[in-house]
């Protein structure tokens, strides 16, 4: 390696000076790269064991720069929670004599303070009545029952109270029937279990109306199941089955079926839901759906790559450096449809568009590389679907974190045990979920569409 010519008598001026700094730090780079190379040569020739290769710290600051320019510089500011309800309103004690002794006041300005409480009292309600008989003709009447206490022991506010601490409080059976039992509520297990039952069927027109009017308003939806077991309660025999979410920021509708296939999710999509853009990760079924316009997961996507577990290490830094280049790309894209009337240009389009085509577009000494980004290209059109539909996520992160919240009710309660069970727990998440996305109050909207005091149309309000 020959060194630049360099002329130190003729440096006069600093520009001059750092020109020639600059080629030499150049020879520098390029010498200790060839002492690598022959180094990792001598090891290969000796046949000596390769050296554990971990990413370097400048990789990592490098992607994290990207990632900051990459995102929008927003100012801070603290999140509102609205206005807080009010349920009584008292007023102060006032002096009424002031120290000079006048009773004349004038006000110079009003406050008020608010304090929040709960009220947790038992409410056993005896009801009497008659049987009377008319003098004249001898007819008997009864006295007239309520028509929703016709049958029952529990009034529905507490009927109401047992499937939210189930279901939204994920309470278990005997702490349930423990808390009652210090209001004075007697109860067994199996009253507790026979309410929330038919709870969950009197839920069931505000799900249906969820799977019409709610997938019709909604401008996209998502998809994601998990695994869940019945143990027959007769036979004692354990059957697999798939809990399974459809929705997205602003309603859930879960099911549960017994099978994880094709035909299932158009079912569950229905003809309604199959004309909506929809967001799956690219596996079955969600590849196989009926969709018109499907937009695969990203995340999923890009950890193809992180599954490639090259043992040489240019192989490691041929994936290190493409990981870094998909994940400045999942960036940008992200940025695009995070507010589309200022980001979704054509010409960012053009941009994401030509950064997709260069990454795939890469051939490397690694065919394993090589073979994913070939398979990555083929899906272009699924890929990049978030281009003609900008407010769709690129990513099904959401419908994760929506059945998070079914696996830790499987995990503190285990298997159900009837197909009246897996009803009633599908329908009421499906309730609970899509209230507190909306930002209702859960229970006030819980009781209402149990008792009939409000309409299932509450749920589609916000809905877009």
């Amino acid at each position: 390696m020959s060194l630049p010519d360099i002329d130190l008598e003729k440096i006069t001026t600093l520009a001059e000076a750092k020109n020639a700094i600059e080629k030499l730090l150049q020879l520098y780079v390029k010498q200790q790269e060839t002492i690598q190379r022959l180094q990792e040569e001598i090891a290969r020739l000796k046949g000596q064991p390769k050296n554990p290769h971990f990413a370097s710290g400048s990789l990592y600051k490098q992607e994290i720069s990207s990632r900051n320019l990459l995102k929008e510089k927003t100012p801070w500011h603290k999140q509102s929670k609205g206005a807080l309800p009010i349920d009584c309103h008292e007023n102060l004690l006032e002096v009424e004599q002031c120290r000079c002794g006048s009773h004349k006041f004038r006000t110079v300005r009003t406050y008020r303070k608010v304090v929040q409480g709960i009220v947790f009292a038992r409410n056993n309600v005896a009801w009497h009545g008659r049987t009377k008989q008319c003098i004249s003709c001898g007819r008997t009447y009864k006295s007239l029952l309520p028509s929703e206490l016709k049958g029952i022991s529990f009034d529905p506010m507490l009927a109401s109270f047992i499937s939210y601490l189930k279901f939204a409080c994920r309470m278990t059976y005997p702490l349930i029937l423990r808390m009652l039992g210090g209001f004075g509520i007697r109860i067994s297990n199996g009253e507790i279990n026979k309410l929330i039952l038919g709870n969950g069927k009197r839920l069931q027109r505000a799900v249906a109306y969820l799977k019409t009017v709610g997938f019709k308003k909604s401008s996209y939806l998502q998809s994601d199941a998990t695994g869940a077991k019945r143990k027959e309660k007769k036979t004692g025999v354990v059957r697999n089955q798939y809990v399974q979410v459809i929705g997205n920021k602003f309603l859930s509708l879960f099911s549960i079926t017994p099978y994880y296939n094709i035909k299932t999710l158009n079912l569950l999509l229905g003809k309604v839901g199959r004309n909506k853009p929809f967001v799956g990760d690219d596996g079955s079924p969600n590849s196989g759906c009926l969709c018109r316009n499907k937009q695969v997961c990203w995340v999923h996507e890009i950890r193809h790559y992180k599954k490639l577990f090259p043992f040489f290490n240019p192989h490691q830094r041929l994936q290190e450096k493409i990981l870094y280049q998909w994940r400045a790309f999942y960036h940008l894209a992200k940025m695009y449809g995070s507010d589309p009337p200022k980001t979704a240009t054509k010409a960012a389009k053009v941009e994401i568009e030509e950064l997709f085509d260069k990454i795939t577009s890469e051939t490397t000494e690694y065919d394993d590389l090589n073979r994913q980004l070939r398979l990555t290209r083929r899906k272009k059109n699924r890929l990049l679907m978030f281009l003609d539909f900008p407010y769709i996520p690129i990513h099904n992160n959401q419908c994760e974190q929506d059945l998070r919240q079914f696996v830790i009710i499987r995990k503190i309660s285990g298997e159900t045990k009837s197909t009246k069970g897996d009803r009633s727990i599908a329908r009421h998440l499906s309730v609970i979920q899509t209230a507190q996305k909306q930002g209702l109050d859960v229970f006030a909207t819980l009781h209402g569409l149990l008792t009939g005091q409000l309409s299932p149309a509450v749920l589609t309000t916000n809905i877009s």
